[in-house]
């Protein structure tokens, strides 16, 4: 299974969390946890992080929004998402 089918179906599950830092960055930009959890069921890897396992998944959130989120798969076998922002197209 690819490492996004991996998180997605952790996620899907209820396996996945939000670190303090990324609870703040999605309220910050007007996110919450429903958009978190849409945007990694529908998004696609951009970016990987071999070294430390992390992944830089971007989908769209509920109100279709570009979303950004940065999460790790832990040894225990959650998603833990570090952080989270609105993934605004460069210009």
């Amino acid at each position: 299974m690819s490492k996004i089918g991996q998180i997605q179906r952790l996620v899907r599950n209820g396996l996945y969390y939000l670190t303090e830092h990324a609870d703040d960055e999605a309220i910050g930009e007007g996110f919450d946890i429903y958009d978190v959890e849409y945007g990694i069921l529908n998004g696609k890897i951009r970016r990987t992080w071999p070294r430390e396992s992390k992944y830089e998944v971007v989908g769209s959130a509920i109100d279709g929004r570009f979303i950004g989120i940065v999460c790790r798969m832990t040894r225990t076998g959650k998603v833990r998402v570090i952080t989270v922002y609105e993934d605004k197209p460069k210009r």
